[in-house]
């Protein structure tokens, strides 16, 4: 069997990213990784190769797309380019959104992690009965069938497989992009919303507790049936309780992508600070966002044997961290990732800086713990990216006034970028069945409009500045223009140059700033 592995995370409806160009997921080369160790050939390619025809597909027997439930027009894209040849397997996040997946002709859809099914799935698609596999969804008969089932993997089986690193070097930019690297799987956070929901036609939390005060293992299950976590966010219902992976296992994977020319690599968690938590109370599930406190020593382990790879600590190599959960970030929290990722950025949810509509969505932080992470973050060196959303069900002119008087307040503690999504009420959250934000309502604009002056601001804080550019292409018709990412993260870069810079790393002065990227000239023009 030989499998054909597409990328169409993050692509949208044009199978190709427009925003986040410069990040390599995962979960894509771990599926791979499963497939090699199952004696299956396996081959990764990225969706904007398959659906622009840039690649052969004659040659597999099967499909396999993982993506989201915003990239599902390009996940059919890709379907089409297939033809039929043979099954073909949907999978990742958008798993949520199996009816279309299946109503459009993907034979299967993998729920949540792979590790519970790949094993059995190819012996399925291998038979043509896919009666024993765990945790997927089909059509037989003309109705769906699903074997999705109550649970999540767990040691040995997490962690006995390792995404595959030769893979990276499908990804055509991959020597300067952010490349992701798995350090903790699900999440924490298994609190409910308490505002009024869809899925219970109009009504609410019933205040019993369990997940707030409960026994750890109680948590995972809510007497009303509300989806854990945030309410608009999926993780914890797809991908269970945190579990933190070895520091051997991530140590081996960076050590092979560094070998292969990787300079960017991102510790990947919903909230890095999780890592080694779930240690503190094993045999239990980590379901408790507050306690313990972050596991100050596993987290040293980590970063210093990260930091023990001859290139990363030469600074030729760049290790950085995603998200963190502001309620988990003490002073020896920040002084600690200050010592190992100075100069580096670090996520951290706001999403509304009303106090109580905060509390409501579900957040296990308080507004105040936002501003006190962002300032703690900053003083120790870090470059705190504070994240909002509009749209939100609760959300009214109180909860914008005070989400904007947050935000401004975090922007003068340190925050170096404030990043606003629109909601989106994503299928097996607890805000499944909320409308979407309608365009032209003046709440919504009066936030973006206040995050779009924040971000001018930010960007020409840049003009006359030096940074350094990892030069992946030209840019454009002009022979003289390059295009490049910052390290270690920050804008996308064009640059004008009578040199070739194409696979350099070359320091830039900024002379111009953009919507969405900054202008500059080599710094030593």
């Amino acid at each position: 069997m030989r499998v054909a592995v597409v990328d169409c995370l993050a692509t949208g409806r044009v199978g190709r990213r427009l925003s986040s160009v410069d990040v390599i997921g995962s979960g894509p080369r771990l599926v791979v990784g499963i497939l090699k160790s199952l004696g299956v050939e396996a081959e990764l390619f990225e969706c904007s190769d398959v659906i622009e025809g840039r690649v052969r597909l004659d040659d597999f027997d099967v499909l396999m797309v993982s993506g989201m439930s915003s990239d599902l027009t390009s996940m059919v894209a890709a379907l089409r380019r297939w033809r039929g040849r043979g099954p073909a397997v949907a999978g990742g996040p958008a798993c949520t959104d199996y009816e279309e997946l299946l109503r459009y002709g993907f034979t299967a859809v993998v729920w949540g992690e792979a590790e519970l099914s790949l094993p059995k799935l190819v012996e399925g698609l291998s038979s043509g009965d896919l009666g024993a596999v765990p945790n997927v969804i089909y059509r037989e008969s003309g109705r769906t069938v699903s074997r999705v089932k109550p649970g999540y993997a767990v040691e040995p089986q997490l962690w006995s497989f390792q995404p595959d690193v030769e893979s990276v070097k499908r990804y055509r930019y991959y020597w300067a992009s952010r490349v992701y690297v798995e350090v903790v799987r699900g999440c924490s956070n298994f609190l409910r919303t308490t505002l009024p929901l869809p899925l219970l036609k109009g009504g609410r939390c019933s205040g019993c507790g369990v997940c707030r005060s409960g026994d750890l293992e109680a948590r995972l299950s809510c007497p009303m049936g509300i989806p854990p976590g945030c309410g608009y966010c999926v993780v914890p219902a797809l991908y269970g309780p945190a579990r933190s992976r070895p520091v051997a296992r991530i140590a081996e994977e960076i050590e092979g992508l560094v070998e292969l020319g990787v300079r960017r690599v991102v510790l990947s968690a919903p909230d890095f600070l999780d890592y080694g938590r779930d240690w503190l109370v094993r045999p239990r599930p980590l379901t408790d966002p507050r306690e313990p406190p972050a596991n100050l020593d596993a987290i040293e382990e980590l970063l210093s044997s990260l930091h023990s790879i001859d290139r990363v600590s030469r600074g030729e190599v760049y290790v950085m961290i995603e998200n963190v959960k502001p309620n988990l970030v003490s002073e020896e929290v920040a002084k600690l990732l200050g010592r190992y990722l100075r100069g580096t950025t670090v996520n951290v949810g706001l999403e509304s800086g009303d106090p109580e509509h905060h509390v409501a969505l579900g957040r296990p932080s308080r507004v105040e713990e936002v501003l006190r992470a962002v300032r703690l973050l900053r003083e120790a060196g870090l470059r705190p990216y504070v994240y909002a959303i509009y749209g939100l069900p609760g959300e009214s002119w109180r909860t914008v006034r005070n989400t904007i008087k947050v935000l401004r307040k975090a922007y003068r503690l340190g925050a170096e970028r404030v990043i606003l999504y629109r909601f989106r009420p994503l299928k097996a959250s607890a805000f499944e069945g909320y409308p979407e934000p309608r365009s032209g309502d003046p709440r919504n604009l009066a936030l973006r409009r206040f995050v779009e002056a924040l971000e001018r601001r930010s960007k020409r804080q840049l003009l006359g500045k030096v940074v350094r550019v990892a030069v992946v292409d030209r840019y454009g018709r002009a022979g003289d223009t390059y295009v490049g990412y910052t390290l270690p993260h920050g804008p996308v870069v064009v640059v004008r140059s009578g040199e070739d810079l194409v696979g350099k790393v070359v320091d830039v002065r900024v002379v111009k700033v953009g919507a969405r990227e900054v202008y500059g000239v080599p710094a030593s023009s």
